[in-house]
């Protein structure tokens, strides 16, 4: 996914209302930098440190400099960076095969030290490959930035052939449950606190919905997706399953399964008791469905009309109502993780390259906590309000009272197919089958177990299609 960069010049040139402000806590920080000994100076007899060339691999330059240019000059005066440009490998026109197999060309040939991904499919595939140098001696020698990482960052790192710590990634993206603050206390209902499962969630939202009697036709919570197999799609993603009940490394369906039964009893259970009014229970394509929650959008939770809404940090921030917010739903084996957390972008270190210590002591920086106080420091304006940075100091210093929720989640444990994929046909055709069957049980058409049933059939003819095509 393709980051929104802040715009700034090597030389702390900036665009926009806040060039003062900017300026300032670059000022400051570099003042750390200074008194903390952090910046590479001369030694002690004066002598000047001996220049190095560190090669970067990035989208291009110009990417780098706005970014970390500032950061990196800042702490390490006496490295001249060279970036190895990227942005013409990573053209999604091509598959994910040829564009891997362009960049292991790229790597081969630019010889880059210290290498930043954007896309973390790529990541994974170059530490599969063996083109990226295991983090963990580094990290294991600085035990004050390891005991400050996110926890979360760290296994969505080793989510790799290896499970090793092949990069690493200065921020993520992370989500919270909101609520109308306002509406639940209209009501005369406790609002949600802490973590709560989906089954918890959907009681609370069906008491919500079942007290309004406005005429506002307001519902507890707005979903992402439509319908019950959309909800049982959002529940199976924190649950650690596949958005649909199959898993091709097994060439099986599991929709009979107790865990998806269960999955698609709670969330058909839902619409039939009217958690969501009589929205969805026919035709699923009208259903109101939740927004980006970004400025300017409207949707039935923006308008006071929904009590929860799902959505990214930083989203719903201009609405009407006081607004309250909790750790996102969580997994009820564990009631500890979550869906939707995936990282910015990751850093990482070429496998083989001389300048490997060079090359962590600036991921070292980039990652600690002078740059997340920095952050912290800027106003929203200059940073991507959907992010936040994977030093947990970040909570500590910035003026925010919903952060604290976000570093409360982990990351839900997601299933790997490896290189198994149903073709976009197949993947629609299982689709339609199960919003057909799950539509048919609402109706009284079927049975749930009759539901069940045909869905395992259908789906298991389909895969069995598919797999013999291999």
């Amino acid at each position: 996914m393709k980051r929104e960069r802040v715009v700034l010049s090597l030389e702390g040139q900036l665009q926009g209302r806040l060039h003062g402000t900017y300026r300032l806590l670059m000022l400051m920080m570099r003042a750390a930098l200074i008194l903390a000994g952090l910046t590479g100076c001369a030694d002690d007899e004066g002598v000047a440190a001996e220049r190095q060339v560190l090669k970067v691999l990035d989208s291009n330059e110009l990417s780098f400099n706005m970014y970390y240019g500032d950061y990196v000059n800042a702490a390490f005066p006496n490295v001249e960076i060279e970036v190895v440009p990227s942005a013409g490998i990573m053209d999604y026109k091509k598959s994910p095969e040829e564009r891997l197999k362009r960049m292991k060309a790229l790597i081969e040939e630019g010889k880059p030290d210290l290498i930043l991904i954007q896309d973390q499919d790529m990541y994974e595939a170059l530490a599969n490959e063996g083109l990226l140098d295991d983090l963990s001696f580094f990290l294991s020698k600085d035990k004050t930035l390891a005991s400050h990482i996110y926890p979360g960052i760290l296994e969505e790192m080793k989510r790799n052939r290896d499970g090793l710590l092949y990069g690493l990634s200065p921020d993520w993206r992370p989500q919270l449950l909101y609520y109308n603050e306002d509406l639940f206390r209209d009501l005369g209902i406790e609002p949600p606190s802490g973590a709560m499962t989906w089954a918890e969630m959907l009681q609370l939202a069906q008491r919500v919905t079942l007290s309004d009697t406005s005429d506002k036709g307001v519902i507890g919570f707005l979903p992402n997706l439509p319908g019950a197999g959309g909800l049982a799609s959002l529940m199976a993603l924190t649950e650690g399953f596949d958005i649909y009940p199959y898993r091709l490394s097994l060439g099986m369906m599991t929709a009979n399964t107790p865990s998806w039964q269960h999955i698609y009893k709670t969330a058909i259970d839902s619409y039939r008791t009217g958690t969501f009014g009589s929205i969805g229970t026919e035709d699923i394509s009208k259903q109101p469905l939740a927004s980006e929650g970004d400025q300017g959008q409207t949707d039935l939770f923006t308008q006071g009309r929904a009590g929860m809404v799902l959505g990214s940090y930083g989203a719903y921030e201009d609405v009407s109502f006081k607004l309250g917010a909790t750790a996102p739903l969580v997994d009820e084996a564990t009631r500890s993780r979550s869906y939707g957390v995936s990282s910015g972008f990751t850093m990482s270190i070429r496998a083989g390259s001389s300048l490997s210590k060079l090359s962590w002591d600036i991921i070292a920086f980039v990652m600690g906590d002078y740059a997340s106080k920095v952050r912290a420091g800027l106003d929203k304006g200059w940073n991507d309000q959907r992010l936040v940075p994977s030093n947990m100091t970040y909570m500590e210093t910035v003026r925010d009272p919903f952060v604290k929720s976000v570093y409360e989640q982990l990351p839900a444990y997601l299933p790997s197919d490896g290189d198994l994929k149903l073709s976009s046909e197949a993947y629609q055709e299982i689709a339609g089958m199960l919003n057909r069957e799950i539509a048919d049980q609402l109706m009284d058409k079927q049975t749930f177990d009759q539901m069940i049933e045909r869905m395992q059939e259908q789906g298991q003819q389909i895969l069995d299609r598919e797999l013999k095509k291999e």
